[in-house]
């Protein structure tokens, strides 16, 4: 490569992409600071709420799973098949 070609390189990824990289990184930043404001503060509270009820029913199907009895009917079921 002539030196021409290096220094194009050089100026492309030393100025240019970073450039281009924290434009994209600040847009992005922008664009979440005005979805979160959109939301209320009710929404808020109503998708806090729905999170906490998964995380419970998702605390019960691990009970399920992991309890003795279920294992055992399980692999019963596994040897009728």
């Amino acid at each position: 490569m002539d030196s021409g070609m290096i220094f194009v390189f050089i100026i492309l990824f030393g100025f240019v992409l970073p450039i281009v990289f924290i434009g994209v990184w600040t847009s992005h930043k922008k664009d979440m600071a005005k979805l979160n404001t959109k939301l209320g503060e009710s929404e808020k509270h109503d998708l806090q709420n729905q999170v906490n009820a998964m995380k419970k029913r998702l605390e019960v199907l691990e009970a399920i799973v992991t309890d003795k009895k279920y294992q055992l009917n399980d692999a019963f079921a596994d040897l009728d098949k």
